[in-house]
């Protein structure tokens, strides 16, 4: 049924004997719990047979707390079980950053060969978050030749990454091209039912007995697309207040969790022009300045566009802020990049990876 909300145990590697390098944050649940958002993940995550049957590598694509890592290791360790490894050896996780790190450590040391071994052998291999290498283009290319080798092992290899890798600006064709060619599952954040499930679950785990009154109640007053990690956070803050109070479950709780959640102050105007400035590779006074060369307006526009979305400021205070520049002059600039963002989809890119550079 398209409403089936379904639930799975996670599988995991045994905590005592994890790699140190892998930066697996502490199970929530120790189960899965997938609405329709999710249907395709759950549909591949339980099937009897391995999932690599079905492509090599398997690439995860989803917003950060979304649950890629997890679902990486259950389909990983799954798999390294049928093989016969009852333990973490059969499982290598391994961050995209780390592998950059080890990689340009193996490269000062002239004993790249002792990292490729390693990387070509392990019985399955996760590399979670891509999209944090771009800065690091000879990682990202060594990263591409391990994928097509343990492609060419028949090596298992999951990847996860924030968005599709050819959506994502700085990573090499090379790696990109090495991501595709085996299974991609897109993985969303929950909604509806699987959200308020999922809420109760988390209360559940805390010992926390809410009604469907309060989960309601905290559902709707929490941002839409939290990830799991936010929900659990606002979760505990419900606990905290209802010990401190020594009192059960309330709706002066909830609302204490509520404003717990909310967003921050906003973002500053300086850090919205200095996070534009770079993702373009101008300097912060190119955008203040009284260029007309196209690429700088461009940038300048799509930062007053950005200030205007996720402040409280007036056009009048951005204009004084990008150069002294009036509000009519303002309002054009935003009204013609919001024109544009519907039929270019390179600024649209743009526009998605500037908000999630700014946490809004």
């Amino acid at each position: 049924m398209e409403s089936e909300v379904v639930a799975f145990p996670l599988e995991r590697p045994p905590l005592k004997v994890r790699r140190r390098e892998s930066a697996v944050s502490p199970i929530l649940l120790p189960y899965f719990i997938a609405g329709p958002e999710n249907r395709l993940a759950a549909f591949v995550a339980r099937q009897e047979t391995s999932v690599f049957e079905l492509g090599n590598p398997i690439l995860l694509v989803g917003p950060s707390g979304s649950g890629k890592t997890a679902l990486a290791l259950h389909m990983s360790v799954r798999h390294a079980n049928k093989l016969g490894y009852i333990d973490a050896s059969g499982v290598q996780h391994m961050p995209a950053i780390e592998f950059a790190r080890r990689f340009a450590e193996a490269v000062a040391a002239d004993d790249l060969q002792h990292l490729r071994q390693e990387i070509d052998d392990v019985p399955v291999l996760i590399i979670d978050d891509l999209h944090l290498i771009t800065s690091k283009p000879a990682a990202q290319e060594e990263l591409a030749q391990r994928i097509e080798a343990r492609s060419e092992l028949q090596q298992p290899t999951v990847l996860t990454c924030r968005r599709l890798p050819t959506e994502v600006r700085g990573l090499r064709p090379a790696l990109v091209s090495r991501s595709l060619p085996g299974l991609t599952i897109a993985i969303s954040c929950p909604v509806g039912r699987t959200r308020t499930m999922l809420l109760t679950e988390l209360a559940l785990q805390l010992g926390l007995e809410l009604d469907d009154p309060l989960i309601q109640m905290l559902d709707e007053g929490l941002e839409p697309t939290l990830p799991v990690r936010a929900l659990s956070a606002a979760i505990r803050q419900v606990d905290l207040w209802c010990r401190m109070n020594q009192s059960p479950p309330c709706c002066e709780a909830i609302a204490s969790a509520i404003q717990s959640a909310a967003p921050d102050e906003e973002i500053p105007l300086n850090k919205i022009t200095n996070t534009v400035a770079r993702y373009f590779r101008l300097k912060a006074k190119d955008l203040r300045s009284s260029s007309r060369k196209q690429h700088i307006v461009r940038a300048r526009s799509l930062a007053m566009w950005l200030a205007r979305r996720v402040t409280s400021k007036s056009v009048t205070h951005i204009g004084e802020h990008f150069g002294g520049r009036d509000h009519s002059t303002v309002l054009h600039a935003i009204r013609k990049t919001e024109s544009l963002l519907h039929d270019d989809a390179e600024l649209r890119l743009a526009s998605e990876e500037l908000a999630d550079k700014l946490g809004c």
